[in-house]
């Protein structure tokens, strides 16, 4: 196939919504004059309901109590270290859960002119909000049931560099061991002859790596990057393979499998006379040749441009999204193993040659700031998808909050949102008191 030179738009969108959040981040100087340790943190009680899969009778999709704690300990002008444990117990997906999650774990190091980070991190990349593509190096849980978006954010362990020469900031990342990304394949409505299997695993071998570089620029109204990563994408594409059952009969078994990319990126953010001007752009290319393997995604281009602005109490940010995909060809549907690379297709959003879609984030606040109503969303027109988080947060006392909203799924069953709605949609409380 002769080469022409847009996960996932909307389940990156979703996982990303929270918009241009990081880790955190202390410089040295913070390290120096602040305190040698701190410790603070949240307790909250999350409820999730909604309609169940089969029918229209109600469930409690998720009810739990999580405690998180975040730790620093600095170590004057050397480094300092940062921790955030959590610890929840409840039921989530009709199962009782109980479980210690270390979130994050590193330790920052300032030798000379340089910042290093080592451990569990999570990284974000990008200036656009939401829907991030120059993002792709640690992965991500959509079935999360959280009021926070960004506790869709999962960790790995990797190397962070940073070498920092005004306005320039040289970023290099090594991440020796693939993590993947959650795929909701249990989800999708598959063929009688398919069995699921679990994740391939990836060997720590250093030709498994992600390897990845960064170089920003900023000043005090516009910021600029350049970025290009190596490795294997955390989410992973579905291969299939047939296999015959003890009675000689072939069925068909499905696992999610890791592809390498290389993606180049850049992005820009800008403010022009109050109005903010944000864009950002990903070509991705496959290492592996996408036309003999069905879960490797062919190359394509991502692009986001949008802008925000606040009218006194009232904000508004609104992006137009968009994909082409190279070396694009229509399928007709046939063998069941033709129905594996159409649900690749749908989780890579590769479904049509041109995607077009737009992002939207209303914000308004009341009673001195005390009572936010808000929703973000995504209208992707070419699928005849969408996805709305409307959420409602009221500061009950210092420190004291409660959050009510809901997650709404709209789509055909050959879409990614049409697959996941009835699993998916439902209605949440949280009260939260942070510490």
């Amino acid at each position: 196939m002769k080469r022409n030179c847009m996960l996932f738009l909307l389940l990156s969108f979703v996982i990303n919504a929270q918009g241009l959040f990081d880790s955190a981040v202390e410089s040295r100087a913070d390290s120096v004059t602040a305190s040698k340790y701190e410790l603070n943190g949240f307790v909250r009680g999350v409820y999730f309901g909604g309609f169940q899969i089969n029918n229209d009778d109600y469930e409690s999709k998720a009810g739990y109590g999580e405690l998180g704690l975040k730790l620093r300990a600095r170590k004057g002008e050397w480094g300092n270290g940062f921790a955030e444990i959590r610890m929840r117990k409840g039921y989530e997906f009709n199962k009782p859960i109980q479980e210690i999650i270390l979130r994050e774990a590193y330790i920052n190091l300032y030798p000379g002119p340089f910042d290093i980070r080592v451990g569990e991190q999570i990284v974000v990349w990008g200036r656009a909000d939401g829907y991030n593509p120059t993002n792709n190096l640690t992965p991500q849980n959509m079935l999360i049931r959280s009021a926070d978006d960004d506790d869709r954010r999962l960790s790995n362990f990797l190397i962070r560099s940073f070498f920092n020469i005004t306005p320039f900031r040289i970023e290099l990342i090594w991440v020796p061991q693939y993590a993947a990304s959650v795929l909701p394949i249990h989800l999708f409505e598959l063929p009688d002859q398919v069995q699921l299997s679990d994740a391939m695993t990836l060997k720590p071998e250093f030709d498994n790596s992600t390897f990845a570089s960064k170089i920003d620029i900023d000043f005090s109204s516009f910021g600029s990057s350049v970025s290009y990563m190596r490795g294997f994408m955390p989410l992973p594409g579905i291969d299939a393979k047939a296999v015959l059952d003890a009675e000689g009969n072939y069925l068909i078994t499905v696992m999610p499998l890791p592809y390498q990319m290389q993606v180049f990126g850049m992005d820009f953010s800008t403010v022009l006379s109050g109005f903010g001007l944000r864009s950002e752009l990903a070509y991705r290319d496959p290492v592996k040749d996408y036309s003999k393997n069905m879960h490797v995604p062919n190359p394509d281009l991502q692009y986001v441009i949008g802008g925000d602005h606040a009218w006194g109490n009232f904000s508004l940010i609104l992006q137009y999204i968009g994909r082409y995909v190279l070396d694009f060809e229509d399928y007709v549907r046939g063998r069941v193993t033709d129905e594996i690379y159409l649900k690749n297709r749908m989780i890579s959003m590769q479904q049509h040659e041109f995607s077009h879609g737009f992002s939207f984030r209303p914000a308004y606040t009341f009673f001195h700031e005390t009572l936010t109503v808000e929703a973000l969303g995504l209208v992707n027109y070419t699928t005849k998808e969408a996805y709305i988080r409307p959420k409602i947060t009221y500061q009950l006392a210092d420190e004291l909050i409660l959050v009510a909203g809901g997650d709404i799924y709209i789509g055909d069953d050959n879409t990614l949102f049409g697959s996941i709605d009835r699993a998916l949609n439902s209605g949440f409380i949280e009260f939260k008191a942070s510490f």
